[in-house]
């Protein structure tokens, strides 16, 4: 298992042992945790895309026919892996239930019917398109002078690597 694998399965492994040893709806500290509703929106549209990333990543590996574009999908689905781990556990602490992953996600049903240089355009096109639109609402969260601390260092700390992966879509090479 190369060591870039083993280092994401273990801090996975610690976020989701973190994750369960918080009280659901409490800090660490054990008081009620108030969340607004703007973050707590945020919060679970960012699971919610961090989902769709995932099911991308699984696609683009899968399907993709251009080596580029492969290895941009597995480190997509490498990156958010651990993201989703964060949002599971910020998620705990703060409170929130968030959406079953096994939902269905119209966008990446459409793309798994494409194949060849058809798919490989649909999926860069669909990786540019949500960066775009996910650094936008992080964004705004990232600037919020009244959101969540928690919630608004997750914003801050996940936007380097959302403008790389935006970068990266932007630079394969069909």
């Amino acid at each position: 298992m190369p060591p870039q694998r083993m280092v994401l399965l273990a801090f996975s492994g610690w976020l989701l042992l973190f994750q369960n040893t918080l009280s659901h709806g409490q800090n660490p500290s054990g008081g009620a945790v108030t969340v607004s509703p703007e973050d707590r929106k945020f919060l679970l549209d960012a699971a919610q895309n961090g989902q769709h990333e995932v099911k991308m990543g699984m696609l683009g590996v899968a399907r993709g026919t251009n080596s580029d574009l492969k290895a941009y999908a597995q480190h997509i689905l490498d990156d958010h892996a651990l993201s989703n781990a964060e949002i599971q556990a910020l998620a705990r602490l703060k409170g929130i239930v968030l959406p079953d992953p096994a939902k269905i996600d119209d966008s990446a049903e459409r793309l798994a019917r494409l194949i060849g240089i058809e798919f490989d355009q649909a999926f860069v096109r669909e990786e540019i398109d949500g960066h775009l639109k996910a650094i936008a609402e992080f964004e705004k969260e990232d600037q919020s002078a009244t959101a969540d601390s928690d919630i608004k260092g997750f914003a801050h700390s996940a936007l380097p690597k959302m403008h790389a992966h935006l970068d990266q879509a932007k630079a394969v090479k069909l």
